[in-house]
């Protein structure tokens, strides 16, 4: 008996870290909510010398931004967040299949007992 009761504890305990995992996925990508903030990369630029050479460059403007670090900060928080809560739903999937392991019964049979070399039937 304790052991269904570890059982569908365990079944609980996994099948609400997916839901709560997909749930702050969905959130996530709809934008209620924001990703974890775990990267703060500076922006990726490019001297204009190196593009259009250094006779022509003389500009007010030295780089020109390839990839700011709004977007870059946001994409790679964005899928850190993502590969974090796919981990999160494994690590759910294996506690509710440890659950159902211990929740369902264990039923052997056996079709005939061998005595003597020879096969008895109930």
């Amino acid at each position: 008996m304790r052991e269904k009761a570890i059982g569908y504890l365990l079944l609980t305990v996994g099948v609400g870290t997916m839901v709560v995992s997909a749930f702050s996925v969905y959130s996530v990508f709809t934008g209620s909510w924001a990703p974890f903030a775990l990267f703060n990369f500076p922006g990726v630029s490019v001297p204009l010398s190196t593009l259009v050479g250094p006779g022509l460059a003389s500009s007010g403007q030295s780089n020109i931004d390839v990839l700011p670090a709004e977007a870059l900060n946001a994409t790679t928080n964005t899928l850190s967040h993502l590969f974090l809560m796919g981990f999160m739903v494994s690590l759910g999937y294996k506690l509710a299949m440890l659950g159902v392991n211990l929740v369902r019964p264990v039923v052997v049979r056996i079709e005939g007992k061998r005595l003597n070399g020879q096969t008895q039937e109930k």
